[in-house]
């Protein structure tokens, strides 16, 4: 438990606010000469880590308005690619692998249209212990991270358009694309790693 926690908490949440703040920083020092946080000083820079870790979950606040609507546009989130479809005709894993994955599912939880039953398969494998610990919560881990990272470049590309300029927003853009594309492909990851544990485990 402790490992999960620390990677979560000084990866998922301090490195995309410190991506942010840290930026910002430079983003003011060129604009209008201040210097706000002294790198150089040991006592500026542990305050900056502790705002950082507190604006860190104000982001990922950001960020869950942010998927909300990104996961709706996909097509659900891909825990519900199990079932059906997303809207660019993606699924989890072919049809055998589907039925027998479903079938095991409706025998322990019950069969109910449109249903996620992401949650309902990890909190059945959490009491497994050690279970989750291995790859699913790595992969969920590093989901958070990467949707961290997507609204920090994205945030830092309204500020340079607003502070600099387009020429240079290119950069934090295409930057935020890239996280936005891991973080999609961490989340698919995480769907099949979670139903694959729970397909193969006997109930």
């Amino acid at each position: 438990m402790k490992k999960e926690f620390s990677f979560y908490e000084f990866v998922g949440i301090l490195v995309p606010s410190v991506t942010l703040l840290f930026f910002t920083e430079l983003i003011i020092e060129l604009v209008y000469g201040k210097i706000i946080i002294d790198f150089s000083k040991i006592g500026d820079s542990i305050i900056f880590l502790i705002i950082a870790y507190g604006f860190g979950h104000i982001l990922h606040a950001i960020g869950n308005f942010y998927e909300n609507i990104f996961w709706k546009i996909y097509g659900g989130m891909p825990t519900m690619w199990l079932l059906k479809k997303n809207r660019f005709n993606e699924t989890l894993f072919d049809d055998e692998q589907t039925e027998k994955i479903s079938r095991k599912i409706y025998d322990k939880f019950g069969q109910k249209v449109g249903k996620d039953y992401g949650r309902d398969v990890y909190n059945w494998l959490s009491v497994k212990e050690g279970i989750t610990e291995k790859r699913i919560d790595i992969f969920n881990a590093n989901y958070s991270l990467f949707r961290g990272l997507t609204m920090s470049f994205y945030i830092l590309t309204i500020l340079i358009l607003y502070f600099i300029g387009w020429k240079l927003a290119f950069i934090p853009f295409a930057l935020g694309i890239l996280a936005n594309v891991r973080m999609v492909r961490f989340a698919k990851n995480y769907a099949k790693e979670l139903f694959r544990t729970f397909q193969t485990l006997n109930m």
